[in-house]
């Protein structure tokens, strides 16, 4: 197995439905942040092209329309006043103004088609001023508050526009234009409107174009983690056979010969006992050297290699598996207060959590005692307990203390619908917890002929 640190949800399958949803949703959320972004700057720039627009207005009228008739002598009472009064209200005023003004530099209205208005004097802004000397053309919301508009307050919310003009004999003045803005508002709508299908349709071509993208990418990483995991579970399995090989091997092989060697020194001995007693003592003590040697060989071919789990039943094998704890001088318990078949693949997974387990009780914990218990309520419950050194402070420690196979198991059992988890004691030691559900064991016939092959 690799010595790569994994974590459980490195290893959970992806769910590509899911996946996908999760993916389109957060794409709709950001596209609809953007669609909002995008439409409040449109609509910003439509309520600019408007407020343009009557500026535009504004400019014509003062050129085209009222400035060839715009002389000194059309500012005081005569023909040439009527003429540009009459001007004014036939081809100016209308829907889009409602109320012409014409300012001298002193701050003095000199016509106004509201001739209550012609001689009031009234202070000039500064920008207005700036206007009227520089001939720029400027536009703002009415200040209806002001007295010099108290005579517009009933068109409610105005835009007056603005813009510095001179007569035919060049006396500078300021030509101010109202504007109902209901008309700036209609305008930036409708410009607004015209553009927003464009900008939706075309959001929403995005959004929409993301969904075959979304499954597409899903899918891979759903079969990259899925290859992975096949991986990680061909290597666990191939290393179970080469346990179970090396085990064969030692059984076989150097166990048998241990044994035979053992009992020949031990016969070697009782025939040397008579002629030389301090040797058939040493050989007696070799024989039983090599007698306890051949226990630990025995007990770790019962650790190293997988057991015949589902012939003789989890009990049975948990009780082997301890064993081979009391061989090293720990005090082993196993409690099994359940004797009900069990699935093959809840059988084998109960047993691998407590195989693993009792390796890093063996590797890391320097204990003195171990107790394995099963139980039923109505989930399977496995607890393997020990009063060792206990997990250490550091969390990263702790979690490569397993390595790969409690991280493994943990996949495992969560793909099974339980939970594998790992906690200290308090006083001391570690505790193993391992929660399945149990479904009904399929009949003997319908069972895996390969137990490991059926559970990877």
């Amino acid at each position: 197995m690799s010595d790569q640190p994994l974590t459980a949800s490195s290893l959970r399958p992806v769910s590509v439905p899911r996946a996908v949803v999760t993916f389109l949703l957060a794409g709709l959320v950001v596209l609809t942040a953007v669609g909002a972004f995008l439409a409040y700057a449109q609509r910003r720039v439509a309520t600019g092209e408007a407020i343009r627009d009557a500026r535009t207005l504004t400019n014509l009228e003062a050129i085209d329309v009222v400035g060839p008739l715009l002389s000194d002598a059309a500012l005081q009472p005569g023909p040439a006043a009527a003429a540009l009064d009459r001007v004014v209200r036939t081809r100016v005023l209308g829907e889009r103004i409602v109320r012409v003004k014409i300012w001298d530099a002193a701050g003095r209205i000199v016509y106004s088609d509201d001739a209550a208005l012609v001689g009031l004097t009234f202070p000039l802004p500064a920008d207005e001023a700036a206007a009227l000397r520089d001939g720029r053309i400027a536009a703002e919301v009415s200040n209806l508050g002001s007295a010099e508009n108290r005579d517009e307050r009933h068109f409610g919310t105005l835009l007056q526009v603005y813009e510095g003009v001179r007569t035919t004999d060049g006396t500078p003045l300021l030509f101010e234009t109202y504007q109902p803005y209901t008309v700036i508002t209609d305008s930036s709508r409708r410009q607004w409107l015209a553009s927003l299908p464009v900008l939706l349709g075309g959001l929403a071509l995005l959004y929409l174009v993301q969904a075959p993208l979304a499954y597409r990418m899903a899918r891979r990483l759903r079969n990259t983690q899925e290859e992975r995991e096949g991986l990680l579970l061909a290597n666990l399995a191939a290393s179970d056979r080469e346990r179970a090989t090396i085990a064969a091997d030692l059984h076989d092989g150097v166990v048998q010969g241990l044994a035979g060697a053992s009992y020949t020194l031990s016969a070697a001995g009782d025939r040397a006992a008579a002629v030389d007693p301090a040797a058939a003592e040493q050989l007696h003590r070799t024989a039983a050297d090599l007698r306890r040697w051949v226990r630990e060989l025995r007990s770790l071919v019962v650790t190293i290699t997988p057991p015949a789990l589902h012939a003789q039943g989890l009990a049975v094998s948990l009780l082997d598996l301890a064993a081979t704890l009391e061989v090293r001088g720990m005090t082993a318990t196993v409690e099994c207060s359940d004797t009900d078949p069990l699935p093959d693949a809840t059988e084998t997974l109960a047993y691998r959590a407590a195989q693993e387990a009792v390796r890093n009780v063996v590797r890391h914990a320097d204990a003195r005692s171990v107790r394995i218990t099963v139980r039923r309520d109505p989930d399977l419950v496995l607890t393997v307990a020990d009063d060792g050194a206990g997990l250490p402070a550091d969390a990263t420690a702790a979690r490569r203390r397993g390595s790969v196979g409690l991280e493994l198991l943990r996949t495992l059992a969560q793909a099974q619908g339980g939970t594998l988890d790992v906690t200290g004691r308090p006083g001391g030691g570690t505790l193993l917890t391992l929660r399945l559900p149990v479904a009904a064991p399929p009949p003997p016939a319908e069972r895996s002929a390969d137990p490991l092959a059926a559970q990877l």
